[in-house]
């Protein structure tokens, strides 16, 4: 098992952070809320899939859920590809 987190800063309409859970170290988040969900870019500490970029929404999903869904570039493709989907719930 592993640690896996978004801790999440926000100022006025602008969210920054840290992604903790990535193989290639801990990544820079910068994004906006839309919506339910915070959508967020993503920069790795290393390359991942050719690059050091891809993306991650952050959405409230139910009353008590939560979701953490990674996407990024499929280098075979060239299409966005979900990585990650980590559901959560509070108990």
């Amino acid at each position: 098992s592993r640690e896996i987190r978004a801790d999440l800063k926000v100022s006025g309409a602008s969210y920054t952070g840290t992604y903790i859970g990535s193989r290639s170290g801990p990544a820079g988040l910068n994004g906006s809320r839309k919506g339910d969900a915070i959508d967020l870019d993503i920069h790795w500490a290393k390359v991942v899939n050719g690059d050091r970029d891809a993306e991650l929404t952050v959405e409230k999903i139910g009353p008590d859920n939560m979701r953490m869904t990674v996407t990024d570039m499929d280098p075979a493709t060239g299409k966005m590809v979900v990585t990650s989907r980590i559901d959560l719930k509070r108990n």
